[in-house]
């Protein structure tokens, strides 16, 4: 890892207002994250092999079936099958992994249709990271999560009606696994990227290796500016979080976030929101319904709802919201999550 970059970072997050850092739900992970980062091979990032990265989205993990497990199980399947479950099958309805994987597959497909968005048999997950979780349809790769991103892509779709030339403002872009599927849907995008430090410099590393580093704009870069009068179209920036304010009165079309808000406080989610109310036409939030897990000494401090959202959102009409799927299951930790388009009034 570009471990210069990193410690410039951290200490240029340090010097920031208070507001911009990480809330107790992120702060109990910043130093394994840091010591993992030192001694990471990049090129194992998608392959399991470093746990604690699946904090921020860099978690690919695959259903593993291990038929010649030791005696002792083995013996204890047969008599269960024999005695108790009549269905002998390993997975429910008799499926496979195979069976899984091309369902999530036309799934996309059919969800695509609905949004009038590029099929995604035209696209395919990149390789770098070794991701555990790669499998091959119709010639294409992918990973259950490139689908995942998908499918989020097509739900927004129906309301932001991309059409390829937009610039999206991403917070909390963690692993960029969703900036991988925009860009390879819509190669045009121009796309600006805010996360801490950690996150930052692996995905950042991630979308060099993916979509050519013609293709973006380093944070090393970015950490100088002031404005962003010199954005270049089609290009894929990376800032750290508390850069944010560069963003006040600048006008763009969708501003993204997935997840990470329900990692904060309420009053932390409401200071990002301030700089950019009224200044994007559109809003797209997947969050934890009634907030991310919370106690006395871990956690949120105080859990961010969908109520909260829609009273910190009152300028902004709310077009649609629904529980929120993957490609192969609904989403359900934290008391199930959902996924909404907010529009300007204005």
């Amino acid at each position: 890892m570009e471990i210069k970059n990193l410690d410039n970072l951290i200490n240029s997050y340090k010097k920031s207002p208070t507001i911009f850092h990480a809330g107790r739900y992120w702060q109990s992970y910043e130093d394994k994250i840091y010591k993992e980062i030192q001694k990471a091979d990049v090129n194992q990032l998608r392959s399991g092999r470093y746990p604690i990265f699946g904090t921020f989205g860099f978690s690919e993990s695959v259903y593993h079936y291990h038929p010649n497990s030791n005696f002792f199980i083995k013996l204890m399947k047969k008599i269960i099958r024999k005695y108790i479950i009549s269905n002998r099958s390993v997975l429910p309805y008799s499926l496979s992994l195979k069976d899984i994987r091309e369902m999530a597959y036309n799934n996309c497909i059919k969800q695509a249709k609905l949004s009038n968005l590029k099929c995604i048999s035209q696209i395919e997950t990149s390789e770098f990271g070794n991701p555990s979780d790669l499998f091959e349809i119709k010639g294409k790769k992918y990973s259950m999560q490139f689908l995942n991103f998908y499918i989020r892509l097509c739900f927004a779709q129906r309301h932001l009606n991309l059409k390829g030339n937009e610039t999206i403002v991403e917070l909390g872009y963690g692993s960029g696994f969703q900036v991988e599927v925009l860009k390879k849907v819509f190669p045009k995008l121009t796309i600006l990227c805010f996360d801490l430090p950690f996150p930052l410099v692996l995905c950042e590393k991630f979308i060099s290796e993916s979509l050519g580093s013609h293709s973006v704009v380093s944070s090393a870069e970015t950490s100088t500016y002031k404005d962003l009068k010199q954005l270049e179209n089609g290009k894929v920036y990376f800032f750290g979080n508390w850069q944010f304010p560069i963003l006040k009165d600048f006008n763009f079309d969708v501003f993204w976030n997935a997840a990470s808000f329900g990692e904060m406080e309420p009053h932390i989610v409401k200071n990002y929101l301030k700089y950019i109310i009224g200044s994007c036409k559109f809003i797209y939030l997947l969050q934890a319904r009634k907030g991310k897990e919370s106690s006395k000494s871990s956690g949120v401090v105080s859990p961010i709802t969908f109520l909260d959202y829609k009273q910190m959102l009152t300028n902004y009409e709310l077009k649609e919201e629904i529980d929120a799927f993957e490609a192969h299951r609904r989403m359900s930790q934290s008391g199930g999550y959902f996924q909404a388009v907010w529009e300007s009034k204005i």
